[in-house]
């Protein structure tokens, strides 16, 4: 089928340049309901993602049409390419090349053998995982003033991914992924006392899963939010962690892409401060593709463009850009891949350090994105903890909010290092006088 796609693209004269991306996808699937199984299934497809380039002048320069759809086997290919090409000769995009084949493709541990071979076993096996903590978590422990937590659904996932990209310039790659996705509802309590904690984690490979620490942790959550109360309305200073670094560099991330520099917006200047007058720690990031087992490594993006690790900020000094293949031929520079996974250097303190009497620990947002343009962000606490006397106070609702490029001029980062499934770094970053609203 990828070469019935290729001659018929070959075929036209109307296009400058294609490509084709082929992902065939074995899934394994498993539904729970209240602990018992709702369905089991497999799910197999296979699909090709087209793209065409039409480059043509207008008004005296040369401008680029792109257009890109889906294909399916059984399609008729040429009514989906005549319409890509009226599609194209809508758009005037500045022109650019797709990546060719002399490239150095560096290699990424993300392929889980066991979920390839057997994903039926692993579906089986974690499924007996669940069923075994969620037992243990429906008993509670009443003499320690835990109630029982009961499973209100899950899904499960057990992906594998063979991927062929091709174009019209000679490329021809491929790779492999594995995928496991869980998802779940605990509940606990009762009535309109009633509380639930939903989770969900995506991974690599079968052993970053971890199903009981996971739905235990969960569960903790759920029980902490019968007590939990709104935070106080105050500037506070603020740990993040779990959850809650998933997205926290994202305002980084951003600025230091090729699309906010070409837009004129990126605040981040070569051999320049990422953040001014910096007061705490020194900030020291990495987009890393190649590191094993997450969920943005690779050896190529979805371009076929060799993908690099690059240093982005060495001590707060903003080193280099990361740039996908069209920004890297609009700015003239090197093409590295587009940001993959987050990788920041720890700090010298432990988190029972950071945790300090009067801080404040978030570890769960309804939504928490900070705003990729001016660095703003305001999230909706969903788990969190205020510390006092060295303990834990539970807290939900009400907001943390500040920006990005303020709260940073303060920042402490944990000794201890976590790894999520994009982002690997310090397991705590403590941000200075942010602003609390709650009561």
């Amino acid at each position: 089928m990828l070469q019935y796609i290729t001659d018929a693209l070959k075929a036209r004269k109307d296009f400058s340049a294609w490509q084709v991306m082929k992902a065939a996808k074995r899934s394994h699937q498993l539904f729970l309901i209240r602990g018992d199984v709702e369905s089991v299934r497999r799910v197999d497809t296979v699909k090709y993602y087209v793209t065409v380039h039409q480059e043509r002048e207008e008004a005296g320069k040369k401008v680029l049409g792109e257009s890109s759809f889906v294909f399916l086997e059984g399609d008729d290919i040429a009514p989906k390419l005549d319409l890509a090409s009226e599609m194209a000769s809508r758009v005037s995009n500045q022109p650019w090349l797709l990546p060719g084949p002399d490239q150095r493709f560096m290699g990424a541990e993300i392929k889980d053998n066991s979920i390839a071979v057997s994903p039926d076993k692993i579906i089986r096996k974690v499924k007996e995982e669940i069923l075994h903590t969620v037992e243990g978590l429906e008993a509670g422990l009443p003499e320690a003033g835990l109630p029982a937590v009961r499973l209100s659904s899950s899904e499960l996932f057990a992906d594998y991914t063979e991927y062929e990209l091709v174009n019209s310039l000679g490329l021809n790659v491929s790779s492999a992924d594995t995928e496991m996705l869980f998802d779940f509802v605990l509940l606990t309590g009762e009535g309109h006392g009633e509380v639930e904690s939903s989770g969900f984690k995506t991974c690599r490979f079968y052993k970053d899963l971890h199903v009981g620490e996971t739905l235990r942790k969960y569960a903790q959550y759920a029980r902490d939010s019968l007590t939990a109360a709104l935070p106080d309305n105050r500037k506070a200073d603020v740990v993040f962690a779990e959850e809650a670094l998933d997205t926290l560099f994202n305002a980084f991330i951003a600025h230091a892409g090729g699309s906010s520099a070409y837009q004129g917006w990126s605040r981040f200047e070569k051999d320049r401060p990422a953040i001014e007058n910096p007061e705490g720690e020194l900030l020291t990031m990495f987009s890393n593709p190649q590191l094993p087992g997450m969920m943005k490594s690779g050896p190529f993006d979805d371009t076929g463009l060799a993908r690099k690790r690059v240093e982005v900020i060495r001590e707060n000094i903003f080193k280099k850009r990361t740039l996908d293949k069209r920004y890297s031929d609009y700015l003239g520079q090197e093409p590295t891949g587009a940001f993959a996974n987050v990788e920041v250097e720890t700090g010298a303190g432990k988190m029972d350090e950071l945790l300090s009497d009067g801080t404040y620990l978030l570890l769960r947002f309804s939504t928490f994105e900070p705003n990729p343009v001016t660095g703003n962000f305001s999230g909706e606490i969903r788990t969190g903890y205020r510390v006092e006397g060295g303990k834990r106070i539970p807290i939900k609702g009400g907001s943390v909010s500040g920006v990005i490029q303020d709260a940073f001029r303060r920042a402490w980062f944990s000794s201890e290092k976590v790894t999520r499934a994009a982002y690997r770094g310090p397991a705590g970053v403590k941000l200075m006088g942010l602003d609390l609203a709650g009561e």
